[in-house]
């Protein structure tokens, strides 16, 4: 007996016998059986849940420091000199709130980090999403932030006078707290467009320059010099910022490829 028929014979059944089937069989599939709807961050209830809170809170700051952050940021290009009687209008809560709005410029950096991993390696629901992702991002930004901001006091106190480093230290989280109202614009277009891929990256990298530009106009007016000091002034400049900038650039990389996908993703 040829059992080999049994194998390769069809079923045969009122359906597959009927024209419309004949037909239906021959026409192109443009679809993949059985295939998993692909993950992404703008179908996730907790980064949803987490933009909406992140944006609450940058509103409710900037509510609440409107008037002192159009005061600061006048006082940010001034080239005059300060005095204690000319910052009585100076939140008494300002430190905190400074702190939320780089902890929001941080999470953004984060999420638009995590999408990109996202649309490399296809993350599934099924297996876990692994968000420690993001919390380590956010730690890894912010100790980046305040380790540049130690630097600074303890290189300024060497260097230079205290009214002019507190000056510095001012217009440095001023600049670096105004991020959070590009970046979570960013983030949140990176979220929820997936065409916008090149456009968040051309807009991070530019605000990215001008917050450098900004930061060394800063430097420059505030730690008066003579005419060959420029030069000192902007290696200085080029350590604490770009150096670390371009440190941490390829540092992310270099985990995103060879330590978190390969080793502890799943």
């Amino acid at each position: 007996m040829n059992y080999d028929s049994i194998l390769v014979a069809l079923d045969s059944t009122v359906i597959n016998r009927t024209e419309q089937y004949k037909q239906g069989v021959v026409l192109p599939d443009r679809t993949v059986p059985v295939a998993e709807r692909t993950y992404a961050l703008g179908g996730d209830d907790y980064v949803v849940a987490g933009m909406m809170v992140m944006f609450c809170v940058l509103a409710a700051v900037f509510y609440h420091n409107r008037w002192l952050l159009f005061y600061r940021i006048k006082d940010f290009f001034t080239t005059k000199r300060q005095y204690s009687e000319e910052h009585v209008n100076d939140n008494s809560s300002w430190s905190m709130d400074s702190f939320l709005l780089i902890s929001i410029s941080a999470l953004s950096l984060s999420i638009v980090f995590f999408d990109d991993v996202v649309d490399i390696y296809c993350f599934s629901p099924d297996l876990g999403v692994p968000y420690w992702v993001l919390a380590v991002g956010y730690v890894f930004c912010m100790a980046i932030i305040y380790l540049k901001a130690w630097i600074y006091a303890l290189v300024n106190w060497v260097f230079f006078d205290s009214e002019s480093s507190k000056r510095w230290q001012v217009g440095y989280f001023l600049m670096t707290s105004l991020t959070a109202f590009f970046f979570y614009p960013i983030a949140l277009v990176d979220v929820f467009f997936d065409e916008g891929q090149t456009m968040v990256t051309i807009c991070a990298i530019l605000v990215g320059v001008l917050y450098e530009i900004l930061l060394f106009y800063k430097l420059l007016s505030n730690f008066k010099t003579k005419k060959y000091g420029y030069l000192l002034i902007f290696l200085y400049f080029c350590t604490v910022e770009l150096m670390p900038a371009l440190v941490l650039w390829n540092v992310v990389g270099g985990l995103s490829d060879n330590f978190i996908i390969k080793e502890v993703l799943y």
